[in-house]
């Protein structure tokens, strides 16, 4: 996400107005988006600098088979850029004196289950509130996202049979586009109207957005929309969110829509009196962890800057909507490709440096001094530890005196504590130690033993287990000397041995996507493998399975 953060070279323009042409400004960014050529999938860009649109453009095809190009008004889906809409709602609906923020989610959707802490509308708002993931709970079914047609209606079922959450409402930011699915359900509740009808008559007309919509079925004729690919193996495939679940994603938008929108409500003019403040308000974190996330809206710096920004993604489409309200300019980007997600900015940091100038005086953060230690003692440090939040093992080995974590090395500061990249390990005397973020997020590990791996101990995990939380099954084979799953869409999925007792996999949230990280810890009954486990994702933690006899 924070790569996205480079789109603002394009304060160049605004800034540095003397110190090159607006043809030169638009010849750098013509350079930049040249790789969308004609008769592939292309991308809209648009600028926008104090509240009028000085820049918009369209590259490559909204339609390979049609050979139809991408224009400016080319209607692309928006991902979770989304959430900020379905965030505005809500504000506007306690404006409107129909609920708090402060209230029980189980007021307005009682059917979920009482986990004894309460669970808050601004829990849900900001990614706090320890529901679980509903697209890596349905991964774990064997059937991830773009196999099946799913609903609202489906991912509500899915959320009500959770027995526990990954966390203490109000406790953790963990993203979870359960939440937003959430809110939907309760603005469409409260509302007495879908959120699509909600949303146009509250946002999208006041604000001018006249090409914006939802994917509320994903049947529906859309005119004039792109069709979203991924390339594979030099081939492009179409890649559609064939799904009808809307208000965490699903928004039908252009990028000149979503600058009228960043205008509107930068301006104050969402609600009477306005809302800004409460749309980018955000929650303490207990502990001095940092806040990002207001309403549907990630709140940061760059380059001294505050800056509001999203970004999104759902299947081919990719895009992001960003805004630095002091210098009054917005960027918005929007493309029907995965193609270039990673490596667009590749190049790009140059030039922003080249343009932008830092607001802020202050020194780049000391790196901590260093210290040697001799290696007998730091080899007590070596071996397997595991996330007790999601039980994810790490295994952390000696090599030429040095601590190393995933080729990266662990610099002592002292006899327990150790700088590791951006962040910090602090070793404790129960032999398990702290891991904690640059952004002040702490995350307890404990020490675990490691597996001893033969053909017999991996066999003791073979058969079937069910989950009443997925109301699903996945079948573990000893196949070939090795442990592997099998599950519906799922075939021949290696378990590769972690800890004793732990396997890491990985499973897919989108069938056309990179696969996840998955964790399978097993509870042992002795000294034999015991008849249930625990299933771990990022944003889905520890659902339970037990073995069938």
């Amino acid at each position: 996400m924070k790569r996205f953060f480079i789109f603002f070279l394009f304060i160049a323009f605004c800034q540095s107005a003397s110190a090159q042409t607006w043809q030169d400004t638009v010849n750098i960014i013509s350079h930049l988006f040249d790789r969308y050529k004609p008769d592939n999938p292309g991308c809209q860009l648009a600028i926008s600098r104090n509240g009028k649109i000085v820049f918009s453009k369209a590259w490559g095809l909204a339609d390979i088979e049609r050979h139809v190009p991408y224009t400016t008004e080319t209607v692309t889906e928006a991902g979770s850029i989304t959430k900020q809409f379905t965030a505005a709602a809500i504000l506007l609906l306690q404006q409107q004196g129909k609920l708090s923020l402060d209230d029980d989610v189980r007021k307005y959707v009682p059917e979920l289950p009482n986990y004894g802490p309460v669970i808050r509308l601004r829990h849900l708002l900001h990614h706090t509130s320890g529901i679980r993931e509903w697209s890596e709970l349905e991964a774990i079914t064997g059937w991830p996202r773009t196999t099946k047609a799913y609903t609202n209606e489906d991912v509500l079922h899915t959320l009500c049979r959770q027995q526990q959450l990954n966390n203490i409402p109000g406790t953790e930011f963990i993203y979870s586009n359960s939440n937003y699915l959430l809110l939907t359900i309760i603005v469409e509740r409260v509302s007495g109207m879908s959120l699509p009808d909600f949303t146009k008559q509250y946002i999208f007309k006041p604000a001018g957005m006249t090409h914006t919509s939802w994917r509320d079925d994903f049947k529906k004729v859309v005119p004039d929309r792109g069709v979203a690919y991924l390339k594979r193996n030099g081939i492009y495939k179409i890649n559609m969110p064939n799904e009808s679940v809307y208000g965490p994603g699903g928004l039908l938008t252009t990028t000149e829509d979503l600058l009228k929108w960043t205008n509107f409500f930068i301006d104050n003019k969402l609600g009477s009196p306005g809302l800004l403040a409460k749309q980018i308000a955000l929650d303490p974190l207990p502990g001095g962890a940092e806040a990002h996330y207001a309403a549907g809206l990630f709140i940061g710096k760059f380059k001294g800057y505050d800056i509001i920004s999203h970004t999104g993604q759902t299947a081919g489409y990719v895009g992001v909507v960003e805004s630095l309200p002091a210098l009054k300019l917005s960027v918005a980007w929007l493309s029907n490709v995965t193609e270039f997600k990673d490596s667009l900015f590749v190049g790009v940091t140059a030039i922003d440096n080249l343009f932008i100038k830092s607001t802020s005086s202050e020194l780049p953060a000391k790196t901590p001094a260093s210290v040697t230690l001799a290696p007998a003692k730091i080899k007590k440090y070596a071996g397997w530890y595991r996330n007790t939040k999601t039980n994810h093992g790490i295994n952390i080995t000696l090599m030429r005196d040095t601590l190393w974590l995933n080729n990266a090395p662990l610099i002592p500061i002292n006899e327990t504590n150790f700088s590791y990249l951006q962040s910090t390990i602090v070793f404790n005397n129960t032999g398990g130690f702290t891991y904690t973020t640059a952004g002040k997020v702490t995350i307890p590990f404990t020490k675990e033993n490691p597996s001893n791996i033969n053909a017999g101990y991996l066999k003791a995990f073979t058969g079937t287990f069910y989950s009443k939380e997925t109301e699903s099954s996945f079948s573990l084979i000893f196949k070939e000397g090795k442990l592997m799953l099998e599950q519906n869409y799922l075939k021949d999925v290696l378990l590769q041995p972690a800890y004793n007792n732990a396997f890491d996999l990985n499973l897919t949230v989108d069938s056309e996507l990179s696969p996840v990280q998955t964790n399978i810890l097993f509870k042992r009954n002795g000294k034999k493998a015991g008849p249930t486990c625990e299933v771990s994702m990022d944003d889905a933690r520890k659902i339970k399975f037990a073995k069938i006899k």
